[in-house]
């Protein structure tokens, strides 16, 4: 797991709804659909039908009984019964990361474990101001995730009662656990002052602030000789130098996929993104300058600078309490959680928790 669950905000997990939902097979994106080449078996056609068959039941790779410690921690325990609700109500926020719980083994369910332990120890350290505002975020957020499920669901209310029954949760619970996290997160962002971002950002270098929108046109390497490829990013270099509309040629000539549709352009992006023969020239080509072609692993690009900027503090500011916030937790757990997690009480996962569910 890149992101820690302790510190994904409620805003942050309703995203996930927008990127892909339903569960499918190990190797298989969550989002995508059924070869339509085959032939329909009699449930799968049930299935198409019902827009909930794409929101199956949380399967737990686990039994546990809900009174037992599954983490014992200075203060407190977890219970087999929070940790369910906890994986029950992420599955629902985040489908995706469903797909991880049902497949989780020994040291998966320890991180899952380990990542509530630590958002229930921070959210105890929240103040009755800390845990009004993690409400009510929490509470905009469950509408923004319900209207999201209504989109897919075709806007029927009960279908996404039945969605919820289905995955054991409900609103009251969702929104108690959202709050939980937001408490943790709030408490961590205490600590984040515009001091501590300023002297971030003041630590940043060039290519990590500067934005810039780039036209270019890339002829490939792959199925070209290197020598063919420069000969034609060339011939396009000196036509475009001669005033041909840039826009054009890349729709006609680029083999990027990328951009092929926008002319060329990549408009806005952080340069630090690209390659470094890119991002060179996308930092100190001429505004407005054709370029000679440029040679990455991929080809040969014919670029021109359109815009180019370093970003602002205030602008960078949102950015940098993320990163920031990453950071806190980060030396949070290094320092202080291992200490006060004294036992862990793991329950055994199932032997079909590696198989996918079919």
């Amino acid at each position: 797991m890149k992101r820690s669950v302790a510190i994904l905000s409620s805003a942050v997990l309703v995203v996930a709804l927008l990127t892909g939902c339903g569960k499918g097979d190990d190797n298989a994106e969550a989002s995508k659909p059924t070869n339509q080449n085959q032939p329909a078996q009699a449930g799968d056609q049930a299935n198409a039908n019902d827009p909930l068959a794409q929101f199956p039941k949380l399967n737990l790779p686990f039994s546990v009984d809900p009174n037992a410690a599954v983490v014992e921690y200075q203060g407190g325990t977890l219970s087999g019964k929070e940790f369910e609700t906890f994986l029950r109500v992420i599955n629902f926020l985040n489908p995706m990361q469903g797909q991880m719980i049902e497949v989780a083994d020994q040291e998966m369910l320890k991180t899952f474990a380990r990542e509530f332990t630590a958002t229930k120890i921070l959210a105890a350290k929240a103040d009755a101001a800390i845990e009004k505002e993690s409400r009510e975020t929490a509470e905009k957020s469950f509408d923004k995730i319900k209207g999201q499920y209504l989109s897919l669901l075709g806007k029927d209310e009960a279908k996404f009662d039945k969605l919820m029954e289905n995955q054991g949760v409900s609103k009251d619970v969702v929104i108690d656990q959202m709050t939980l996290i937001n408490n943790s997160i709030n408490v961590l962002k205490k600590n984040i002052d515009d001091a501590m971002l300023k002297k971030m950002y003041d630590g940043m270098n060039k290519e990590s602030l500067t934005v810039a929108s780039v036209r270019h046109i890339l002829i490939s390497t792959e199925k070209r000789k290197p020598e063919e490829a420069l000969k034609l990013a060339n011939d396009l270099a000196a036509r475009l130098k001669k005033g041909e509309d840039f826009a054009k040629l890349a729709k006609e000539y680029s083999d990027d996929p990328g951009s092929k549709d926008t002319g060329g352009l990549y408009e806005d992006a952080d340069v630090s993104q690209w390659v470094p023969e890119f991002k060179d020239a996308a930092l100190n080509l001429p505004i407005g300058q054709i370029s000679e072609p440029v040679k990455t692993d991929y080809g040969y690009h014919v670029m021109k600078v359109e815009s180019r900027k370093q970003k602002s503090f205030d602008e960078m500011k949102e950015q940098l309490r993320a990163q920031a916030l990453e950071q806190e937790y980060d030396k949070f757990g290094k320092t202080e959680l291992d200490k006060l997690i004294t036992k862990y009480n793991l329950p055994e996962p199932k032997p079909a928790a590696g198989q996918a569910k079919k």
